[in-house]
């Protein structure tokens, strides 16, 4: 993909498009320079690896994700915080979406790329909780990060094949994972202490 004359190289969608074209195992550094039109150097201060390519994603959009603003997130419950957090990760994601679904084919065959993409998950996920305002430490909140993994995995599946400008059908999916997963991931807006379950407190 040409870039226009005098518009600053992004390395992360330059490095996804060429894994789109050549793959994960075939990816060099020295041709994200080269295709982006910056000196080698250049890429080496900000992706001295492949990992660290891996790494600066995640990165980006985690920062993505915790850029949701907090006035939108109040007052909602849990799951649809988490709805919002996630699908601020999935807008994000787009741009790499060609290079992202040809990695997870070749990830299949690759257990320790299989496994840092793990690692780098759950540590987004414990930000996640954290902005949604859900338990982030101990074994309840580890398990809780399993089910998420579960419902965005899943969902991700649906987001690769989902062309549409709304996203809406990647929107679908995710709200069906979250309530699928909602009690094991904590998502249940809690009920006031000696209320009947199913009974609704009355308005103020």
């Amino acid at each position: 993909m040409a870039r226009q004359k005098g518009t600053p190289a992004d390395l992360l969608v330059t490095a996804f498009e060429l894994i789109a074209e050549q793959g994960w195992s075939r990816l060099s550094l020295v041709a994200v320079a080269r295709r982006a039109g910056v000196a080698p150097a250049q890429v080496y201060r900000e992706l001295q690896s492949r990992g660290a390519l891996l790494g600066a994603l995640s990165r980006r959009i985690d920062e993505a994700m915790l850029g949701v603003e907090e006035a939108d997130l109040t007052g909602l419950p849990p799951r649809d915080r988490v709805f919002e957090l996630m699908m601020a990760r999935l807008e994000a994601l787009v741009p790499f979406r060609p290079g992202l679904r040809r990695l997870s084919r070749e990830a299949r065959g690759d257990p320790c790329l299989t496994l840092g993409t793990a690692c780098r998950l759950d540590r987004s996920l414990a930000w996640l909780q954290d902005a949604a305002g859900l338990r982030r430490s101990g074994l309840r909140a580890r398990l809780a990060r399993q089910a998420l993994a579960a419902a965005y995995a899943q969902t991700i599946r649906v987001w690769f094949k989902d062309e549409a400008a709304d996203l809406g059908k990647t929107m679908a999916e995710l709200d069906k994972q979250l309530r699928r997963v909602e009690i094991f991931a904590g998502l249940r807006e809690p009920r006031a202490r000696g209320m009947p379950q199913g009974e609704a407190p009355e308005p103020a």
